[in-house]
């Protein structure tokens, strides 16, 4: 017997916080900059609904110190690294995922491969990484442009 459950409908809100309370999201801004975070109006306003949402609320007026308000919004946010923050990718390579596919180490895998009469070389393990990597940047929208050429460590780096 099939079973016959209710369809999941996307949840439109009763209101645009950013409209409706734009002093409130103000606010939450600017106590996240004051304590080192960055946040957008979009995400500053979806982060204090959801802290209203835990009492079934549909908005909370935004009072406190910047501490209180910053301790609120952590309850619902992930910190990420700012990219300023990060360090640069090797010299020659657009970002460090395109180091670390050009220098994984393959050559357990290589080994593991010739024991099970499956033999790969590792510039053919290195190509189809590469193009995993590409394929992921595809289905991102990231431009062609980041997919570095795959590199023959095996003669240009002594990596191998």
């Amino acid at each position: 017997m099939k079973r016959l459950t209710p369809a999941p409908r996307p949840v439109k809100p009763d209101f645009d916080p950013l409209v409706d309370y734009p002093t409130d999201i103000e606010r939450i801004v600017t106590a996240a900059a004051n304590l080192g975070f960055k946040v957008t109006l979009r995400d500053a306003a979806e982060l204090w609904r959801r802290h209203a949402g835990e009492v079934c609320a549909s908005w909370f007026e935004v009072e406190g110190s910047d501490q209180d308000i910053v301790a609120t919004l952590l309850k619902h946010a992930e910190v990420q690294a700012d990219e300023d923050d990060l360090p640069a990718p090797p010299t020659g390579y657009p970002s460090w995922l395109d180091f670390a596919v050009d220098t994984m180490e393959i050559r357990a895998e290589e080994q593991e491969r010739l024991w099970a009469n499956t033999p790969v070389s590792r510039q053919s393990m290195r190509d189809a990484v590469r193009a995993e990597l590409a394929a992921l940047r595809l289905k991102a929208g990231e431009s062609a442009a980041l997919t570095a050429p795959a590199l023959s460590h095996d003669t240009k780096h002594g990596f191998g």
